[in-house]
């Protein structure tokens, strides 16, 4: 499904590039916008789980499986970290002056790293939660 929604964006992203400013574009960039924000709103409450498990984890790091522990607690943090990178370089401010055809650029490259986030903390919480169960 997610497939989908890039192959759609692909698609309009090449129309824009090829008609011009449109209602197709302005459409495509709320769309982008909507992604982006979604996916933030979805990442954010995982950084919360991200702190909770880090705590379980390190209460664990001096036994048996230490090393395994301590490499789990530094993916957690590795995910962690690429959030908040993300989220300083993410400017809403910018994005308002930008014209339609550079937001559509900017979202899509945005989305993108998002992806790339989401991917990192799924797997990282994915292995800490089936460790620590």
């Amino acid at each position: 499904m997610k497939n989908k929604g890039v192959l759609v964006g692909l698609f309009f992203l090449g129309l824009i590039f090829t008609h011009g400013c449109s209602p197709a574009e302005e459409k495509l960039s709320q769309e982008l916008n909507e992604q982006v924000m979604s996916l933030h709103d979805k990442l954010m409450p995982q950084t919360e789980q991200i702190v909770q498990l880090k705590g379980t984890l390190d209460s664990l790091s001096y036994g048996k499986d230490s090393t395994h522990v301590k490499r789990l607690i530094q993916s957690l943090d590795k995910a962690d970290q690429s959030m908040m990178d993300w989220m300083h370089q993410f400017s809403v401010d910018s994005l308002e002056k930008l014209d339609v055809k550079a937001k559509v650029i900017y979202l899509g490259k945005q989305l993108g790293q998002l992806k790339h986030v989401e991917a990192i903390t799924d797997s990282s919480l994915s292995a800490a939660k089936k460790y620590v169960q």
